[in-house]
């Protein structure tokens, strides 16, 4: 039998989930896992196989520019795993 029970997280404890989450995203969509958003997560990870190929087909035509593209991608998604809200109900500690 399981004593951790839910509290309310604090401010604190909301931007170090935040953070946690974009960290995790540098493999594409597990921040979004993380928050709870897990079918989201996964269409983000199939989508990143989507990036890097159009990045490498851009890159042969623009002299290699087009490798903007999946890092960009990766940035949008942090940058959206960090915003997103949080639909698990964490425990009370670290994670």
């Amino acid at each position: 039998m399981s004593t951790a029970k839910y509290i309310e997280p604090s401010a604190a404890m909301l931007k170090s989930r935040n953070i946690m989450a974009t960290t995790l995203s540098i493999i594409p969509g597990m921040g979004h896992a993380y928050k709870g958003h897990y079918v989201l997560g996964l269409v983000l990870l199939l989508m990143s196989f989507v990036a890097v190929w159009a990045g490498l087909i851009l890159a042969l035509a623009t002299a290699g520019l087009g490798m903007v593209v999946p890092g960009g991608y990766v940035v949008g998604i942090m940058a959206h795993a960090y915003l997103v809200e949080d639909l698990r109900k964490h425990h009370v500690g670290m994670f």
